[in-house]
């Protein structure tokens, strides 16, 4: 077994005694859907479910972590083995100082598959792990099995939304300080966003606010990945599965095209009244999107 040399885990924990309280209810609603917390192989992740197929990586966004791929995750663990993994930098994986660039994240996902010996996955990205999912396709392609991207980024979409036009400005919008900022990146993320009370608004922004310079030091690392052309993803030639929201003001569903042109092999999937976080928002159709590509 080989290890990744440029990434050290340390577990991390919620800071206040709110957000180690509400860390204990989503792991135990996530063992009772069949995903059971893990910290073992220096990997924090959800993981459950069995079956003669690929296993189903969940691969989160930025400034998040993999318990937003978990509503995804409970409708195909009955018939899959799904891992859903904290990227370094995020959620529990701590390290010593943040990973750098596109290459410190496809080397995790190396050392990820590597200690967890999983062979010939099925990668599903959403956004920023959507950038990481298509350029690990793009530069290891015997690698996965398929791959799904959920509104990635990885390509400069023609059409500026709020939040590219801000990073062109060196302005960066997704960066959560206080209520108000994540009460602001929340709206962006959804058309109709699901039912989040008060309080526990409260407990992720503080939580988010203690990690703010940590994830703004990564998405400036990998904003020439974020901004990048289409040419990087010809190398592509596993099965892939494209899906993106239709009202989508993260990352414009402009992009969608050019995805396509760069892989034409790909099939696209928009489900309007969505917005970027699909996977939250529309669980069920974006599980079909990847049972569709399970399906042999």
């Amino acid at each position: 077994m080989t290890t990744n040399p440029t990434v050290t885990f340390r577990p991390r924990h919620p800071v206040t005694r709110r957000g180690r309280v509400f860390r204990r209810l989503v792991h135990a609603a996530a063992r009772a859907s069949g995903l059971p917390h893990r910290m073992d192989l220096g990997w924090p992740r959800f993981e459950g479910g069995t079956g003669d197929g690929p296993p189903v990586v969940l691969v989160h966004g930025f400034g998040v972590d993999g318990t937003t791929m978990l509503q995804l995750g409970r409708l195909l663990v009955t018939r899959h083995r799904v891992i859903i993994p904290d990227l370094p930098g995020f959620g529990l994986h701590g390290t010593a100082t943040p990973p750098h660039g596109i290459d410190a994240y496809l080397q995790a996902v190396d050392d990820l598959l590597d200690r967890l010996e999983l062979r010939d996955p099925v990668l599903v990205g959403s956004s920023m792990g959507g950038a990481i999912t298509a350029n690990f396709a793009a530069t290891r392609p015997d690698v996965p099995s398929g791959i799904v991207l959920i509104g990635p980024a990885g390509i400069e979409p023609p059409i500026d939304s709020e939040v590219f036009a801000a990073a062109k400005r060196d302005e960066h919008l997704l960066r959560i300080h206080d209520l108000a900022s994540f009460e602001r990146i929340f709206a962006l993320n959804f058309t109709n966003p699901p039912f989040m009370p008060r309080f526990l608004r409260r407990v992720v922004a503080a939580e988010a606010s203690r990690r703010a310079d940590e994830h703004e030091t990564i998405l400036r690392s990998l904003e020439e990945i974020m901004l990048s052309g289409p040419d990087r993803y010809r190398t592509i030639t596993c099965p892939v599965e494209l899906v993106w929201g239709g009202d989508d003001r993260i990352i414009d569903p402009s992009a969608l095209p050019l995805w396509q042109a760069a892989i034409p092999h790909a099939r696209a999937t928009v489900i309007q009244g969505a917005g970027h976080s699909t996977m939250v928002e529309r669980p069920h159709e974006v599980a079909e999107v990847v049972e569709r590509l399970l399906t042999p």
